[in-house]
């Protein structure tokens, strides 16, 4: 009978390439577990980092489009603004003046006489003029005053309004100031002609 170890040596083609196979394959393993496993998983931390980095960049970009949407919206909103509602006094002076009149004569507040100061809002290329007189009324008819102005679709705005009692009767001295703005045209900017050279002397 043949003892186990004459069996193995008997039988060495068939064990030892199989070792041999089995040994290389446990070396490669332990090679890609000890170097490569570690680049890769270093890679992969890498890549996940560009990918949540990328992912704010889109967020602040898609932040930026929106505010970007906006100054648009806003800037669209402020020409309209400056082109139908406070365009040039060529343009709405005669009418914004005489619907003033027009509101408080509707009211029972018409009054007789008006003065119009200005004043220049430079930073702004505006110009503030005002409506400024004195009437005799009620407060009901004050009231009503108001409330035209209100639902007005002329850019008007109610500054000062001072009452003062009528010892006679029910009627007030009421005293108002209304003001609209304009926006400046080419004319409004113009500096003032110099006086030409040479002139007649005093």
């Amino acid at each position: 009978m043949r003892s186990p170890g004459e069996i193995w040596r008997q039988r060495l083609w068939v064990w030892v390439p199989a070792l041999v196979f089995f040994l290389a394959n446990a070396g490669a393993f332990a090679v890609y577990k000890l170097g490569y496993a570690g680049r890769i998983e270093s890679l992969q931390g890498m890549l996940n980092a560009q990918q949540e980095k990328l992912r704010e960049l889109a967020a602040q970009q898609r932040g930026t489009q929106t505010m970007l949407a906006r100054v648009r919206t806003n800037e669209q909103q402020v020409e309209q603004l400056y082109a139908e509602r406070l365009s040039t006094r060529s343009r709405r002076l005669t009418g914004i003046t005489a619907e003033v009149k027009e509101l408080a004569k509707k009211s029972g507040l018409e009054p007789r006489s008006l003065a119009y100061p200005e004043e220049d809002i430079e930073e702004l290329g505006l110009i503030k003029r005002s409506f400024v007189f004195s009437v005799e009324g009620t407060y009901v008819e004050l009231r009503k005053f108001i409330n035209l102005l209100e639902v007005s679709r002329s850019f008007l705005a109610l500054d000062q309004v001072r009452l003062a009692g009528n010892a006679d009767g029910p009627e007030l001295r009421i005293d108002l100031s209304l003001s609209t703005l304009f926006a400046k045209d080419a004319e409004d900017a113009a500096p003032p002609a110099a006086p030409a050279p040479g002139g007649p002397s005093s």
